[in-house]
């Protein structure tokens, strides 16, 4: 099963130094709890490098730990006009919070999903995502992790269209038909699996990254 896929970020060679210095310095404050200080690194670090994603994105999930939702999806889109085609979980984030400021999902759902990636315990991972997909199941990335975690072929499946029907954001979207495909070609459907690949090559509703996967995946069906 395919997990996740994620764009590879600008080169720390690329930016510049003193930037570098102050996303680092920020993170190391974060993980200390210190979020005030992280704040005022990673918006100096933006002054620098306006272009660079990747302070933008930290300074969104900052705000996300501290509860301010807002200023999280602010900066989540910003990170987003920077990396139209996705940069790590920053759709996801984008599709939960904006139903959550929408009524659509429950205030902080994002960031109880994201304890997800906090853990390296299947079991604690299967039982975060069954009981946000129990509780609200249009939520398509539960949908997507609890695929993931299936071993039986039929229940990933039909765990992949659940998520499929919850209008997903781009990025859960391509990965959930990355494995969709992955099912197709273990049961010998060469032919769909290609089709299903082909269609999130040329889709523009999956990130670069996981047309990339679908490209390399469909390179090799074909040469096997």
């Amino acid at each position: 099963m395919i997990k996740k896929s994620n764009r590879q970020y600008m080169e720390t060679g690329s930016i510049n130094e003193q930037a570098n210095i102050l996303h680092l310095e920020a993170r190391e404050a974060g993980q200390a709890g210190n979020y005030q200080l992280a704040i005022e690194k990673l918006l100096e670090a933006m002054s620098i490098e306006p272009a660079w994603a990747y302070p933008v994105y930290d300074l969104a999930f900052t705000y996300l730990l501290m509860g301010d939702f807002g200023n999280a999806l602010k900066y989540y889109r910003e990170t987003d006009a920077l990396e139209p085609d996705g940069f790590f979980t920053t759709k996801t984030a984008i599709y939960t919070l904006e139903g959550e400021q929408e009524g659509l999902f429950p205030e902080g759902l994002y960031t109880y999903y994201m304890q997800i990636e906090w853990t390296d315990e299947p079991e604690k991972k299967y039982h975060i995502a069954k009981q946000i997909a129990d509780n609200v199941p249009g939520f398509a990335p539960a949908w997507k992790e609890i695929a993931y975690l299936q071993t039986d072929p039929e229940e990933r499946l039909y765990c992949i269209e659940q998520g499929l029907a919850g209008n997903p954001d781009r990025e859960t979207k391509g990965i959930l038909l990355l494995n969709k495909a992955m099912i197709f070609s273990e049961r010998g459907d060469k032919e769909t699996a290609k089709k299903l690949l082909s269609e999130i090559i040329d889709s523009q509703e999956t990130t670069l990254a996981n047309s990339e996967i679908a490209r390399v995946a469909l390179k090799s069906i074909k040469d096997n």
